[in-house]
């Protein structure tokens, strides 16, 4: 590990800054594989190659007021960090064409990263037949589709990722409010890939999304997003399904009041905080992506009471 940064205070100690930049070397590193049950262990670690991880973090904090009964203050956090792996060569072959056949856009490459997405590129749907057209390595357009012409086409780490909030305290009152910023980052888009295209007949009679009938190719000049449903053949995973993500989600909203009356004193009891949170109230983003049926979103309310005693 390295790492070197600084500490700033200044204007009268009203901002405080930390800024932080990091290397981290593992070597080697741990990689946990599969193996036959009949082995006594369903999975065995064993040493591939190393893994370069780089980034920075920072906080900044600021306050507006500074009085007796009254603080303000102003915050923010934020990190990047990127990773790259070095000398697997051929160990984690098998482990790429298990991610091939079971729809996974990861791989393990020398040189390449952890999060990096890896598909066959796409240029789009074709006007006159409504079948998607694929980009090989050299550059050239073909409706065939091969799994040699990966490449990686995006990576889900964010290039920024951090929050911002607001504290302010007033006699026995308080208020929190934190926003979580999100810039950067490409995901892939499962909803539109499963619910669709990739339907059948079979699943058809469960939840689908309204785009598979509305949104597809249907007559000769057609500019669609998705392909003709008259195409039986499964879609393959590429870089149509593949968009960079920025969001902007309200994480959390909190107000509290804590009493010291002297009355609670007799029952040894030397304040009493009550608290009201609220998590997940919003979440704009760049992208329509359903977030999920069997674990839906969440928008949570909560309340609390805390006894301190003497």
């Amino acid at each position: 590990d390295a790492n070197i940064g600084f500490d700033l205070e200044m204007l009268d100690r009203r901002l405080r800054i930390n800024f932080d930049l990091y290397k981290k070397t593992t070597d080697p590193l741990l990689v946990y594989i599969n193996v036959p049950t009949s082995t006594g262990t369903p999975v065995v670690p064993f040493n591939a190659g190393s893994n370069l991880t780089k980034g920075y973090s920072f906080t900044a904090n600021y306050t507006l007021v500074r009085k007796q009964d009254f603080n303000w203050q102003l915050f923010a956090n934020g990190r990047h960090s990127t990773s790259k792996y070095k000398d697997i060569g051929k160990l984690l072959d098998n482990f790429n064409q298990t991610n091939i056949t079971s729809r996974s856009l990861v791989r393990y490459y020398d040189n390449g990263s952890p999060t990096d997405l890896w598909a066959v590129r796409s240029a789009g749907i074709d006007p006159a037949t409504g079948r998607e057209i694929f980009i090989k390595k050299d550059g050239s357009e073909t409706f065939t589709f091969d799994y040699k012409d990966e490449v990686v086409v995006g990576n889900s780490n964010p290039d920024l990722e951090g929050v911002i909030g607001t504290s302010l305290y007033y006699k026995n009152f308080s208020l929190s409010f934190n926003v979580r910023v999100r810039m950067g980052g490409d995901t892939f888009l499962s909803a539109l890939f499963d619910k669709v295209e990739n339907i059948s007949s079979t699943s058809i009679r469960y939840n689908q999304d309204k785009r598979a009938l509305y949104d597809r190719w249907q007559k000769p000049g057609d500019q669609a997003k998705f392909k003709a449903i008259s195409l039986t053949e499964s879609t393959q995973m590429s870089s149509r399904f593949v968009v960079t993500e920025n969001t902007i989600s309200g994480e959390s909203i909190s107000v509290g009041y804590e009493t010291d009356s002297k009355k609670l004193h007799k029952a040894g009891i030397s304040s009493v905080n009550f608290r009201f949170y609220l998590n997940d109230i919003f979440r704009l983003s760049t992208i329509r992506n359903e977030r999920g049926i069997n674990y839906p979103f969440e928008r949570s309310c909560s309340f609390s009471i805390g006894l301190r005693f003497l």
